[in-house]
């Protein structure tokens, strides 16, 4: 990724597969495995590092100006737009 440029970055699962999309480009998918969510499993829900049995590593520097968690699939218009 680019220092000092903001992107907009989504990644979206459709009960199927997810992808992920870079400035609205489609760049990442699961195509043979199939994907249904994110899982928890009452563990801490980790945005920008990697953890794997409670520790953290691999950490994202930068700034995050947004994040959504949503119960369904968004069309496209609705992810890659700002709101309002």
């Amino acid at each position: 990724m680019p220092v000092g440029r903001w992107m907009h970055i989504a990644v979206v699962n459709d009960g199927r597969r997810t992808v992920m999309y870079v400035d609205g480009s489609k760049i990442a998918r699961n195509p043979t495995q199939p994907s249904t969510g994110i899982a928890t499993l009452g563990k801490p829900f980790v945005i920008g590092a990697t953890q794997f049995d409670e520790r953290f590593g691999q950490g994202f520097y930068g700034w995050l100006g947004d994040t959504r968690i949503v119960n369904r699939a968004l069309p496209v218009r609705e992810f890659l737009t700002p709101f309002a």
